[in-house]
């Protein structure tokens, strides 16, 4: 009788502890098959690295990330923010010129109250500049520093924030490229656009006509 009680529990207790391993098992499963995961990088479709800093929004600097402004919940048609988020130099020949002729145009498009590029009431627009260095700060002719970074935001007329990044620590992040740089971020994070897979004469701006919902006319 004593050997029947002591089977019949080791049976009970292994009966438990395959019950709890298919739970495990099933639950294991289901998150298999039900989550997409998504590589973190820079290209099309993948998540944005993580972006964080100070930047300068014309008055005064302050600390920013970009995690804070994303929805990992986001699906298309939800309301939410689209970022144009453009890493340059200050010092680049091609900024300076995108600077002074192209992105004041987009910003009037895009940015400020009731812009004529419509989007509907909950989806917003913001840009984003990163001035990186590409050359040393003792190259004859090159200056870098906050001071000048506020001057070149100024001197353009630009109403968007500029983030200090010119230690250049988003490298191990996102990479090691040239200037100017564009991306398009989606609000759930994903990135929609970038200039260094696009095709020839696909720029920033046709990707957010594309892809960036319009409002009523």
């Amino acid at each position: 009788m004593i050997r029947r009680n002591i089977s019949n529990e080791a049976g009970a207790r292994s009966d438990g502890l395959m019950l709890v391993s298919l739970v495990f098992i099933a639950a294991f499963t289901y998150i298999a098959f039900t989550t997409n995961p998504v590589y973190t990088g820079i290209g099309v479709g993948d998540r944005v690295p993580e972006l964080e800093g100070q930047i300068y929004d014309g008055s005064t600097w302050t600390d920013f990330n970009l995690e804070d402004h994303i929805d990992p919940m986001w699906a298309e048609g939800d309301g939410g923010t689209w970022f144009m988020i453009e890493f340059m130099d200050t010092n680049c020949g091609y900024c300076q010129q995108q600077a002074a002729e192209d992105i004041p145009t987009m910003q009037g498009q895009w940015l400020g109250d009731n812009p004529p590029r419509t989007t509907p009431d909950n989806v917003s627009v913001e840009f984003l500049a990163v001035s990186i260095s590409l050359w040393d700060e003792d190259t004859q002719g090159k200056s870098y520093g906050r001071a000048v970074i506020e001057s070149f935001r100024n001197d353009n007329g630009h109403n968007f924030a500029y983030m200090d990044m010119q230690d250049n620590s988003h490298q191990e992040a996102w990479g090691n490229f040239g200037t100017p740089t564009y991306f398009l971020i989606a609000p759930n994070g994903i990135i929609e656009y970038v200039n260094l897979d696009a095709d020839g004469g696909y720029t920033i701006w046709d990707a957010m006509n594309d892809k960036i919902p319009w409002g009523e006319e």
